[in-house]
């Protein structure tokens, strides 16, 4: 279908008044792309950085103009996020190690300190990682040149270190120490409190263990700096260990071709989940690659970690200069200048990598034009949150449309005072008619959707058109989150079950992409005649994706892509939104048959999330080669059994409630004392199975960010995990026997009707 007949087709099927539309002029704002948002060079030392989702943040300090700034501003009003501090990319580059002086310190003279960090800075490099804790004095020479320092804090991991208690205690006590010592300074930008632990300890000690200590040691981190940030710089022989519970998922990654490093740095991004993730480590050495191949090499990790999304990447080393094991280095030259600190060409390359992150101007201008269609209905409680990020997008050429589907409170009007929105206001006909309409109205080459309750990264579009760019795919889908600003009940339902998320069939293919963060052609959509009208609250993402694949065309999937999607508030409307779902699997059972089983959902690809109910879905298994000897070792997915999740099933739990009730009833007779004794129990273990599973996914529930008490947060995603199943359950079976009403009654009129 032609976007004129689709436009026409969508204005006929909707009734009254058609459009009542407050004419705007489609504004491109390719400016944006020169905005503050990029000036990250040189943030004042006086604030701190903070993490924004996948990125990072400058958290002005009070006494700066943007603290002040924002400090006139309502937490909670539009555009407060914008002026409470600017994104900061991460440029960096690896100082040291260096031979020890007198004392034992590994660092050059002050002189040679502050001329490097002068350099550095010219070069557009902003942060420095040491892999041991400098002095203060080194901190400030960082500080008065603009520079954030990642502090090293070393200790003895390359030895069985979990077998001797008394070297845990001293590990714990002396990074603790360090950390009291620097954690205040302006500079630091963050702490690495481990680095590469070898495989082989690993193995040798088990993952469970060594996950269980560096826990331990960002608990003791955080408990002595708690506004400073914390990562463990991990490599590829061990990147099963799941340190999700750090604040910077932090890798060393040296691949030399291009296709290679870009599919590696995806695969992490989905390790680092919704956590930002940083190259710690790139480069190679100019000895063996020569001067040339280095520079072509390391420019090439910088450019590929930042356009993958990555919130920084570290180049591996300033200088030639080199110490290791007891002595000077001698045959390895990764610097970025000699030892003498000539500049090298990996110098001016990295700098011109740095200049251009995370996308170069010219490769901006290429850009196809991108509608955002924002469907909303009786939204004034989060509209303008979600407007007010859709106006910092750095993308170069959008347009913003907000289809009014029928709201009775101030939507329309708060949509209107937004300047760069154009607004259609329809008469009240569900989301997929909304979503048409959006489709019908959009000018861009992309259409955006996202939800009236969502707040989007700034760098959101321009990821999010990335897989239009790089493959074939006709859609693309990006990861949500909770925002840490919403109220306490808003993080409990959160972390229960029967939010939405992706299907990935590998790490750049999706399966489904959710409705509050999506993207397709616009060719594609009107080529399948749009969404289906007749989902009203739910279920239309997944239709329009099957749809889509079903004609052999793939959705792609940016892990970067980020927006923040509010939760319900109360138990009531969390309630209300697992009714909307199971009505929308309920269509979905009858239009696309072949994706269910037995009432069930089947994906062909994995789904991903953070919760523990979807991540006991299955378990990984990993094979370190004969005798521990694989460089890398390969990691293996593997399901749990079915019965794993019987607990949890409908008829598991209407079977144990049927026989406890029977067996209630079978004693109150108090005949048959042994048959009510059978009933009871089998009764009663069911339930308990139930409600163990629940408490137990309740209990690996993420809630350490939160504030306040951690049980009572967990209490609600136990009952949710319960609450979901049975409402949707529920939902779809009253659903069902609508339509098989409405089916009977166009096959038996009643007496008198006629029949068409």
């Amino acid at each position: 279908m032609s976007g004129d007949a689709f436009r026409v087709a969508v204005k006929a099927s909707l009734k009254g008044p058609l459009y009542m539309r407050r004419a705007l002029p489609i504004v491109s704002i390719a400016v944006q792309a020169d905005s503050e948002v990029r000036c990250d060079t040189r943030p004042a030392a006086a604030d701190r950085i903070v993490t924004d989702g996948k990125f990072l943040r400058v958290r002005p300090s009070p006494r700066s103009a943007i603290g002040v700034a924002a400090a006139g501003q309502h937490a909670g009003a539009p555009g407060a996020e914008a002026a409470a501090g600017e994104r900061f990319l991460v440029k960096g580059v690896t100082y040291g190690t260096f031979a020890p002086d007198a004392q034992g310190y590994q660092f050059p003279s002050m002189q040679q300190v502050a001329a490097d960090f002068r350099q550095m800075a010219s070069l557009g490099i902003n942060t420095v990682r040491t892999y041991t804790p400098p002095r203060r004095d080194l901190l400030d020479a960082a500080a008065g040149e603009g520079l954030r320092v990642m502090v090293g804090l070393p200790w003895s991991q390359h030895v069985a270190f979990l077998d001797d208690r008394a070297l845990k205690r001293g590990i714990r006590r002396d990074i603790t120490a360090r950390i009291a010592e620097l954690g205040d300074h302006p500079a630091v930008l963050t702490f690495a409190v481990g680095n590469e632990i070898p495989p082989g300890v690993v193995r040798w000690h088990g993952r469970l263990r060594v996950e269980n200590f560096l826990r331990g040691l960002y608990e003791d981190a955080k408990a002595t700096s708690p506004d400073s940030l914390f990562t463990y710089v991990n490599f590829p022989p061990t990147e099963f260990l799941d340190l999700s519970f750090f604040d910077i998922c932090a890798f060393n990654v040296y691949l030399h071709h291009e296709a290679d490093l870009r599919a590696y740095v995806v695969r992490l991004q989905h390790i680092a989940s919704q956590k930002p993730l940083l190259l710690a480590e790139a480069g190679a050495d100019s000895t063996r690659e020569g001067e040339a191949g280095q520079a072509e090499i390391t420019s090439m990790h910088i450019r590929a970690a930042f356009e993958e999304g990555a919130c920084g990447a570290i180049a591996f080393a300033w200088t030639d200069q080199w110490w290791r094991g007891g002595q000077s280095v001698e045959d390895w030259t990764f610097g970025l200048v000699d030892r003498d600190r000539r500049v090298k060409p990996a110098a001016l390359a990295v700098a011109s990598a740095f200049a251009d992150a995370p996308f170069s101007r010219a490769r901006q201008r290429t850009w196809p034009k991108v509608s955002v269609v924002v469907c909303a209905y009786n939204a004034a409680d989060t509209l303008a949150d979600c407007l007010a990020s859709l106006e910092r997008l750095t993308y170069p050429d959008y347009e913003i449309v907000v289809v009014n589907d029928g709201s009775k409170d101030r939507t329309g009007d708060i949509a209107r005072s937004f300047a760069r929105v154009r607004v259609v206001d329809t008469p009240n006909a569900g989301l997929s008619a909304a979503r048409n309409v959006g489709l019908a109205e959009a000018a861009g080459e992309i259409v955006a959707y996202t939800d009236a309750d969502t707040r989007v990264d700034r760098d959101w579009l321009t990821f999010l058109v990335q897989p239009f760019l790089t493959s074939d795919a006709v859609g693309s889908g990006g990861p949500n989150v909770v925002p840490a600003d919403d109220p306490p009940m808003a993080q409990c339902i959160a972390r229960a079950p029967g939010g939405p998320t992706h299907v990935l069939l590998d790490d750049r293919v999706a399966e489904h992409v959710p409705g509050c963060n999506m993207a397709f052609r616009r060719d594609a959509l009107l080529a399948i005649d749009g969404f289906n009208p007749i989902y009203l609250r739910a279920g239309d993402d997944v239709d329009v994706c099957w749809r889509l694949q079903a004609r052999g065309w793939k959705i792609g999937f940016a892990p970067a892509a980020l927006v923040w999607h509010h939760h319900r508030t109360s138990v009531n409307t969390y309630w209300k939104q697992q009714i909307g779902y199971g009505e929308g699997e309920t269509w979905l059972m009858a239009h696309h048959p072949d994706k269910f089983l037995d009432g069930r959902m089947l994906w062909r690809g994995r789904i991903y999330s953070p919760l523990p109910f979807v991540r006991s879905l299955w378990s990984t298994r990993v094979n370190a080669g004969v005798w521990g000897t694989a460089a890398f070792p390969s990691v293996y997915r593997t399901d749990v059994h079915p019965f794993a999740f019987l607990p949890n099933s409908i008829k598991w739990q209407a079977i144990s409630y049927a026989l406890t009730a029977a067996g209630a009833v079978v004693a109150a007779s108090r005949n048959h004392i042994w048959a009510a004794a059978l009933l009871l129990g089998g009764g009663l273990v069911g339930v308990a199975a139930t409600l163990a599973k629940n408490i137990a996914y309740a209990m690996r529930s993420e809630v350490d960010s939160l504030e306040g008490n951690k049980l009572w947060y967990r209490s609600p995603g136990c009952a949710g995990a319960f609450a979901a199943c049975c409402r949707r359950r529920r939902s779809r079976c009253r659903q069902a026997s609508r339509r098989r009403a409405a089916g009977r009654a166009r096959r038996w009129p009643r007496r008198g009707a006629r029949c068409c």
